[in-house]
């Protein structure tokens, strides 16, 4: 038996645009409870206190993560399942990839497919966030939580360098086209070429263009859950780009874990 509740805060006007919503939680398993995690165009951050969490990936446990309440993960392109028991409490924050690789100090491509401890970070300017979990745990409520998260995010952006124009606007363009959009195109308007673009891509967000582009293909798909039990997931695969849904299908078993109609934890 479980038993979760959730308090959810906003950043102050200084951060938003760059840091989505904070989500307070805590939650309370009798026994181990099993979730699974898709992949998505978002980096998951969590400071957390209490009972700790192992994430576990298929391929390995260098790709997860074992006994961490406090830590992050890079764009990855498969699914993971975390497991806990006991009462943990934290706040999770989905960032936008290079936001989160200016708090983090480092290139995405660093930490993509893994996830890693909080406490693990190391780098000029990563002590406050080493110590956030302590100093969130410690705090009277989650206002004072969330105005302390507000503190520690806006004075690491201050203190970090924007990200290449150039990485900014692929990123942007793909997002907002949900992966619509040709590789060849975009990288001939960037001014570079095909190959060069991968490697960015890689270094600077963690995968390569196509990946993104089936991932944020498969995260519209996966929007469009209530239009498919009427109108069915070929409708859907067909509106979304995918050749049939056969191909819909595919995407979903490596990126969910699942087929479209299973449920999202079975």
């Amino acid at each position: 038996m479980s038993e979760v509740s959730f308090v959810m805060g906003e950043p102050t006007a200084a951060l938003r645009g760059a840091v989505g919503s904070y989500a307070g939680y805590v939650e309370r398993a009798d026994s181990v409870l099993v979730r699974r995690e898709m992949a998505g165009s978002r980096c998951v951050l969590i400071f957390g206190w209490g009972a700790p969490i192992d994430v576990v990936d298929a391929r390995g446990p260098a790709n997860g993560a074992s006994g961490v309440a406090s830590f992050t993960a890079g764009l990855a392109d498969s699914y993971v399942e975390t497991r806990t028991a006991g009462t943990a409490s934290g706040i999770q924050l989905d960032l936008d990839p290079l936001v989160a690789a200016r708090l983090l100090g480092r290139p995405l491509g660093e930490l993509a497919n893994h996830v890693v401890g909080v406490d693990q970070l190391d780098g000029a300017g990563l002590r406050e966030l080493r110590q956030l979990p302590e100093r969130l745990g410690a705090a009277g409520g989650w206002p004072e939580r969330f105005a302390l998260l507000d503190r520690a995010l806006a004075g690491r952006l201050e203190r970090s360098a924007p990200p290449d124009p150039r990485v900014d606007w692929f990123w942007r363009r793909l997002h907002e086209a949900h992966g619509d959009m040709a590789v060849e195109s975009l990288a001939g308007e960037i001014g570079w070429s095909r190959r060069h673009l991968a490697t960015v891509s890689r270094r600077e967000l963690g995968l390569a263009p196509k990946t993104l582009v089936r991932i944020l293909r498969f995260e519209r798909a996966r929007a469009q859950t209530s239009r498919a039990a009427v109108q069915g997931w070929a409708a859907v695969a067909a509106d979304c780009g995918y050749y049939d849904q056969a191909h819909l299908i595919r995407d979903f078993r490596q990126f969910a874990g699942h087929t479209p109609a299973a449920p999202v934890n079975a």
